[in-house]
């Protein structure tokens, strides 16, 4: 019988485990670079759209300058739930388990039960990531606070733009106008926008907007069509509008996580949106962005140091007195965005709170 607890066994737990449907990390940040160091780097450049010079036949040509670029670095946040498996853990029943003479033994629940605690400390790292992910395509910087950690991650993100009050999304504002005002802004930098991302303030102003849907009913004249769907988790597929600058498919977003900085009267997360209500994001469903990963570095049975180039490090390690057995997964992401200009962000788009 192999060694549950052996890094082999873990990881093939770890690959059989199925990601979390987590829109921001699996559309926007499938790319995965592993680094050999603690810190990342990464390179940003901004592209200029330059028109080939006219030049006089008899002077040949006209040198023009090559783009240039910026490196930052960062060193990726570390994240290392664990899980320990004690007595007191084993003489419980498992979930599910008949309450008399199920025919388990201790032994056996134990296996199941660091089985079960490899993928929930896995699951617990996918949705820090899609946090992490959300976080950026939201502010382009994030804030990292923990015990014994604050760092700040900021990428420099400009295209940010707090809605004024005479633009707030009331049911006879012109948000198609907007809309296209935003998506020219976008095309000045290469980008064609393509999807529009909204928090539930935003989507449910959107589809009660009286100017919106006056124009969606001309027959005649195709402005768009709206038309909900279910998709993946917390992902809804609102419909399409069209304007003279741009075509876009409309996707709302309503997943929650628990916020541990900020907790209520019992001491307990409070729940909040991954995508913050009255947001709303602009981009081409065709951006491309990475999840960088820094190096763990762990001991090993015989006391030595052992560094691992991976996106996922699992580790197991027991005391005697008192007799427990643990289980954790490290690892060190941080998502990286390709392009800065490459989306919009247009918050408190409904009451500005």
């Amino acid at each position: 019988m192999p060694d549950l607890y052996s890094p082999k066994t873990m990881r093939g737990v770890i690959k059989r485990t199925l990601p979390l449907l987590t829109f921001f990390k699996t559309r926007f940040f499938k790319s995965t670079i592993t680094f050999p160091t603690e810190t990342v780097s990464f390179e940003f450049q901004e592209g200029k759209r330059r028109l080939a010079p006219y030049v006089n036949p008899r002077v040949g040509s006209e040198s023009i300058e090559r783009d240039g670029y910026e490196i930052k670095s960062y060193r990726p946040p570390l994240v290392a739930p664990e899980r320990s498996i004690t007595n007191d853990t084993l003489a419980q029943k498992l979930l599910g388990e008949s309450v008399y003479n199920s025919g388990m033994t201790p032994d056996d629940r134990a296996v199941k039960i660091a089985a079960q605690d490899i993928i929930e400390l896995q699951d617990t790292i996918y949705r820090r990531e899609e946090y992490m992910c959300a976080r950026i395509k939201q502010d382009g910087a994030l804030t990292v606070r923990g015990k014994g950690v604050s760092q700040r991650v900021d990428y420099g993100f400009d295209n940010i733009v707090e809605t004024a009050s005479s633009d707030k999304w009331t049911p006879t504002f012109d948000i198609l106008g907007q809309l296209g005002v935003l998506a020219e802004e976008l095309q000045k930098f290469g980008v064609n926008p393509d999807m529009l991302i909204l928090g539930n303030s935003a989507a449910k102003a959107l589809m009660s907007n009286e100017k919106l849907l006056k124009l969606l009913d001309i027959r005649r004249v195709e402005m768009g069509e709206i038309a909900p769907a279910q998709l993946e988790k917390g992902v809804r597929y609102i419909g399409r509008v069209v304007t003279p600058e741009v075509t876009l498919d409309l996707y709302s977003y309503a997943e929650w996580y628990p916020d541990d900085t900020d907790l209520d009267a019992d001491e307990n997360p409070k729940l909040k949106p991954l995508l913050d209500p009255e947001t709303v994001i602009m981009q081409s469903s065709r951006e491309r962005n990475s999840m960088l990963y820094g190096i763990i570095t762990l001991i090993d049975d015989n006391g030595n140091f052992v560094t691992h180039m991976e996106e996922y490090v699992p580790n197991s390690w027991f005391t005697k007195k008192p007799p427990q057995r643990f289980v954790s997964i490290s690892s060190r992401p941080l998502p990286m965005p390709h392009d800065l200009k490459s989306w919009l962000v247009l918050k408190n788009v409904v009451s500005g709170s």
